[in-house]
């Protein structure tokens, strides 16, 4: 069996009426699948499930709902040696994904990795 990371893409949205700015989260999810076609499936039920679970939220004082938007990637995960790269169990040291950025500059980087607020182009 192969281990897998999915990145499921759920957002907030009021129950009624017009919304502007739409919260967004991103979930990443581990599992295990025979291949990414049954780990795709398997993340879109849990994807789907969450939506059931977190139907009675609010949103600046409105009644509000989970939805989930889609599964924005999915990748096998990366064990470090030497362990077979996808085979084997994740272990301390595994890479579960990645994401890749374009920024503008060292103080933009700075404030990437302090966790702050900063503009950046989203690669993949």
């Amino acid at each position: 069996m192969t281990w897998f990371v999915a990145s499921l893409v759920m957002s907030i949205r009021i129950k009624s009426g017009v919304q502007f700015e739409l919260p967004v989260y991103e979930n990443f999810v581990l599992m295990e699948g025979e291949s990414s076609d049954v780990a795709l499936k398997k993340a879109i039920a849990i994807g789907k499930k969450e939506e059931l679970i977190n139907d009675d939220l609010e949103l600046d004082g409105l009644p509000a709902r989970m939805c989930f938007e889609g599964i924005r990637k999915l990748i096998n995960v990366s064990n470090p040696e030497p362990l077979d790269l996808d085979g084997d169990q994740p272990v301390s040291g595994t890479e579960l994904t990645y994401s890749q950025y374009l920024i503008q500059g060292e103080e933009a980087l700075k404030s990437l990795v302090n966790g702050d607020e900063v503009e950046l182009k989203y690669i993949e």
